[in-house]
């Protein structure tokens, strides 16, 4: 009698990655009427009645185990605060990053976000050891209309001490969706991951000449994809699912796999396979982190692409094998806040 509970559980596990889980207020009742169903006369003989409550017991399980997936999540203590109102064009969004990189890396990201691409250089302040690993931590602000950005002040304890830039020609002259325009994208993307796509690509700022190199369509689609997650200053739940959705179902997408982020998160790695080059600025793949039961943005890594020689052969530089991790930026907090300084 075990089969049917178990061809239930199957379904909802497989249900569990892609569909919203319904609020525990919405099953209590479900249950309830299951139970009452149980306690009834059967109205078919005593065979009929076992299967009924055989069904009737799967089908409560169920119920059960979606009732414990969704209060595990709403009683999961959140990694970062999340934004009780509406900001304003002239509020600030606050990035906390950890970088882990070995060697020297020369990092290009996104206009408003870590994510970009990655090189590493031969030499620089210490010989490129690519075994060895060094971190540092990264505070920016980006005001929501995406006029300004703003970093810590080098060398100053003054947690309130920023270095502020105004751009004079505003986000036009950008290549990346300011938080206001990148949340109003969100909030209008479609369930559908396909549509959600289109929607992406038709609005974002178009990246594919200036600066994609000789990327394959999945992988631009991919980096503008990251950009969404990475530039929100929030990402509801729902529209997680579907970017999800997207990503690995883009052609050439990487097997998500589990690893942990430079804050010791559980995550998943996933990327796209495509297009590399025996190029400093070519050679290495982008993967973004995603929480593995929430699909929330954790950041990014960058692995190796390719086999190759940090600043070529001949250079001396260290040999880099295919699908080494060289890097990972953790997005440690997303907050909304007054203005540029403040961090919460």
């Amino acid at each position: 009698m075990a089969e049917p509970a178990m061809d239930e559980m199957t379904a909802v596990r497989q249900l569990r990655a892609d569909a919203p889980v319904p609020d525990h207020a919405r099953l209590t009742p479900a249950r309830r009427r299951l139970l009452d169903e149980i306690e009834g006369r059967p109205r078919h003989g005593r065979a009929g009645w076992k299967l009924k409550a055989a069904g009737a017991v799967a089908a409560v399980t169920a119920a059960a185990l979606l009732s414990t997936l969704t209060l595990h999540e709403d009683d999961r203590t959140p990694t970062q605060p999340v934004p009780t109102a509406t900001p304003r064009p002239t509020s600030w969004v606050f990035h906390q990053v950890r970088l882990d990189t070995v060697c020297d890396a020369g990092m290009s990201p996104f206009d408003y976000s870590e994510a970009g691409a990655l090189q590493l250089w031969p030499a620089g302040k210490r010989p490129c050891d690519t075994k060895t690993k060094t971190s540092l931590d990264s505070n920016r602000w980006i005001r929501y209309d995406g006029t300004s950005t703003a970093q810590a002040g080098p060398n100053s304890g003054d947690p309130a001490d920023v270095q502020v830039w105004t751009d004079p020609i505003g986000p036009l002259s950008r290549e990346m969706l300011a938080p206001r325009e990148t949340d109003a994208l969100l909030a209008a993307l479609p369930d559908d991951p396909d549509a959600a796509l289109k929607s992406i690509i038709r609005k974002s700022v178009p990246t594919r000449v200036t600066s994609a190199w000789r990327l394959t369509q999945a992988q631009r689609d991919f980096n503008e994809v990251v950009e969404v997650l990475s530039g929100a200053s929030a990402v509801p739940a729902d529209k997680a699912r579907t970017i999800y959705r997207i990503i690995t179902g883009l052609e050439g997408a990487t097997e998500p796999f589990r690893t942990t982020d430079g804050a010791g998160r559980k995550v998943l790695a996933i990327g796209v396979d495509g297009n590399f080059r025996d190029y400093a600025w070519e050679r290495n793949s982008m993967q973004v982190l995603l929480d593995p039961e929430t699909f929330a943005y954790r950041g990014v890594r960058w692995v190796a692409g390719m086999d190759y020689y940090v600043g070529g052969k001949a250079s001396g530089g260290p040999f880099v094998a295919k699908g080494t991790v060289l890097a990972t930026a953790t997005r440690l907090a997303t907050v909304v806040v007054d203005k540029a300084g403040d961090r919460s």
